[in-house]
């Protein structure tokens, strides 16, 4: 069921039983209480719930933090009451006597068609909302009935009926817009704006056999000539044409949202996708990215791409909300002597019409000062775009000045499981938490992503893109350097699995290998943070423990951004094994320096003690690798190489699951403040280590077009 039919139902429920649970249940006082106030009531809820849904479409976008899970939950909600109660109000008037002047009932309809029309900053909840965008078409029409309905049943002889039609057209126009962006946005039609024309599509790739899902599309929509002209424009400043720059990246990698492999020219792709075309650091290419899935959020999940798509209807639009809502607040003022004797509906009438006066301010505000709006009228074109740049120029410098992607989540999974052996609270929990939501949500923690981490992902992302240079530069090789989960790394160091046994893995499970490299991980920091040898190892190892926490946080709270694997299975046999191992909590030592040290034993003298029915596991498998890398330090060895090898490990496992990650995926958690995982996979298209975006060689796209 869907919001508009979930408001629906729940709205003729509410009607129905209503006055029987009011008489039943309630005494006689309350039921007079409640018809005489309940219209005023909500009416003024759907207005609160209209402005709280714009916070929390502003917080969802960029809030990275442990109130993640608060904020989506709150967004969800939130959501879809205000669908529903505006629903509820339609229904309640359509229902009967409401204890209002009749007049009042027709001037307060149109409102609630404002509010069905919902908040520039977000139209959609999710992307499931894009894809049932002919339900709310058909919702439309029967609210936009149910309006009319209402203003002809209670229409009257007062000029509060003649002030409500152009607030009424405003309202059907506003919600004609909402269900227009739910529409563009939806997968079928993104799918179409990928061609401009028929001829313009590329014939079946040879390898694809039939299959629909493999088939090669080409986007045939980049003019380079017209790109050039756009970014390299003369009368724009630099941090325009950055913005310029990142949309035109943006409009060409909108077909990953396909997660089918697509073409471009040879030209285009060498000289104009790349990020090392303008020799970008880390944190420049991070904000890029930044920057790119911001306009991929806002074509997703708000109004913005339509405003700026049809700029001409939108201002004429901004001009009608407004105009009709000013003009409505003078006229209403006029009639205060009319109004008495009911001072609470006259406050009401006001606070609804100073609502819609400033929601359409902040609305134009916002536009104003959009990126979409930045990129095309912040030049130097005449004297009033001169004005407005210079009006935006700080907001300019500080886009492109922006270091990209905050925060980052970690989990510590051997912490949690130490917290839950020492603390009888924790534990309690655990027992009644079957799936497991706090140890992913209030025991997951976040830091900042500092530079070094986001210099050591981009050497490494870089460096692989040097490598597949040196080969032949095909989709198949892409695809084997993207399929490897670490082996590579030990191999190249010279610990091949497949020769040593001593660093194969008991599963291929990838998740499975994510658990035990962590463990090892952990084990390994732990260590040598307790013999202090971290002064030895430099910042690295923070980045491999870094590196390892957040993979950990991706398998138990963001699975699907994952391959499929055993990881609550996984999760419950590891902690059920640490907790069968005793702790004494000695005097001047940790939980966890006590538990590295009975892990540190060798396993015929203790761990299999302690575990004998475990012949294998994750916990045992971890353990192994540790010992194995801290047996690594020898004269030819020190602690800094063993820890930049850690760290090249998870890289390695991180860009198998970006490259393994639906991009459909990847747009679902922008809703969350978006994930490291994600910018990482779209670095990793602007360097070609993608096996969706393929070089049409010897075409150019402006001789198709």
């Amino acid at each position: 069921m869907d919001g508009f039919e979930f408001s629906v139902a729940v709205s003729l429920l509410y009607v129905e039983i209503k006055g029987t649970v009011l008489r039943r249940v309630f005494s006689q006082i309350v039921n007079n209480f409640w018809s005489e106030w309940e219209l005023r009531l909500m009416v003024l809820l759907s207005l609160v719930l209209h402005f709280l849904l714009i916070h929390f479409g502003k917080k969802r976008k960029k809030y990275t933090g442990a109130l993640v899970p608060l904020i989506a939950i709150c967004a969800w909600i939130i959501y879809l009451s205000a669908d529903w109660m505006a629903t509820l109000v339609l229904s309640t008037l359509l229902r009967g006597s409401v204890g209002l002047e009749k007049g009042l009932v027709v001037f307060w309809t149109p409102f609630l068609l404002w509010h069905l029309g919902g908040p520039y900053n977000i139209t959609a909840y999710s992307l499931e909302d894009n894809e049932l965008w002919l339900r709310h078409f058909l919702g439309m029409f029967f609210q936009i009935g149910e309006a009319i309905y209402i203003s002809v049943r209670f229409q009257s002889d007062t000029e509060l009926n003649s002030m409500a039609v152009p607030l009424f057209i405003a309202g059907v126009l506003k919600y004609f817009e909402r269900t227009w962006a739910l529409r563009c946005a939806s997968p079928k039609q993104l799918m179409k704006s990928f061609y401009v024309t028929e001829s313009s599509k590329s014939p079946i790739d040879s390898s694809c056999d039939g299959d629909e899902k493999n088939t090669m599309i080409r986007t045939g929509l980049y003019d380079l000539s017209r790109m050039k002209r756009f970014i390299e424009d003369p009368i724009i400043t630099d941090e325009v044409k950055f913005l310029r720059l990142v949309h035109s990246a943006f409009d060409v990698f909108k077909p990953l949202l396909t997660d089918r492999p697509f073409q471009i020219s040879e030209e285009f792709h060498e000289e104009w996708v790349y990020l090392k075309r303008y020799s970008m650091n880390a944190a420049e290419a991070f904000n890029f990215v930044k920057i790119e899935l911001e306009f991929l959020y806002d074509l997703l999940f708000t109004k913005n791409p339509l405003h700026h798509q049809h700029y001409i209807c939108n201002l004429a639009l901004r001009l009608i909300c407004f105009s009709s809502a000013f003009s409505a607040l003078i006229a209403f003022s006029a009639l205060y002597y009319k109004f008495q004797d009911h001072t609470v509906d006259f406050v009401v009438t006001y606070v609804l019409l100073f609502s819609a006066v400033f929601l359409e301010s902040s609305s134009f505000h916002m536009y104003i000062r959009s990126k979409w709006t930045l990129m095309w009228h912040a030049n130097r074109k005449n004297k009033l775009k001169r004005l407005y740049l210079w009006f935006a120029e700080k907001k300019l410098r500080s886009i492109k000045s922006k270091k990209g992607l905050r925060r980052m989540a970690q989990h510590d999974l051997l912490g949690y499981y130490l917290k839950a052996k020492t603390s009888q609270i924790t534990r309690a929990l655990k027992s009644i938490d079957f799936i497991n939501l706090l140890q992913r949500f209030w025991y997951s923690d976040w830091k900042d992503v500092d530079i070094e981490l986001k210099e050591f992902i981009y050497d490494y992302l870089k460096n692989m893109r040097t490598e597949l240079s040196k080969e032949q530069f095909s989709p198949k090789h892409v695809e084997k350097m993207l399929g490897e989960k670490g082996d590579a790394i030990l191999e190249r160091k010279g610990f091949d699995p497949i020769v040593n046994d001593d660093w194969k893995m008991e599963s291929t499970d990838f998740t499975r290998r994510i658990f035990i490299w962590h463990i090892a991980t952990s084990l390994v920091y732990y260590d040598d943070l307790s013999k202090h040898r971290m002064c030895s190892c430099g910042s690295i190892s923070k980045i491999g423990k870094s590196l390892s926490d957040y993979m950990m946080y991706l398998v138990l709270v963001r699975p699907t951004m994952l391959p499929k694997g055993f990881s609550d299975m996984v999760n419950d046999e590891t902690y059920n094994q640490t907790q069968r191992i005793p702790l004494q909590l000695k005097p001047k030592q940790t939980a966890m320096m006590e538990f590295m040290e009975i892990l540190w034993l060798q396993p015929s003298d203790a761990m299999l003690v302690l575990l004998p029915e475990v012949k294998f596991g994750a916990l045992l498998e971890g353990v192994k690798f540790a010992k194995k890398l801290q047996g690594l330090i020898t004269e030819r060895w020190d602690h800094e190489e063993k820890w930049k090898m850690i760290s090249d490990i998870w890289m390695e496992m991180m860009v198998y699951g970006a490259s393994r990650c639906t991009w459909e995926e990847h747009a679902q958690q922008l809703r969350h403040g978006s994930e490291l995982l994600t910018h990482v996979a779209l670095i990793m298209a602007h360097l070609g280590l993608s096996t969706q975006v393929h070089k049409q060689e010897k075409t150019d796209d402006t001789k198709l077009i």
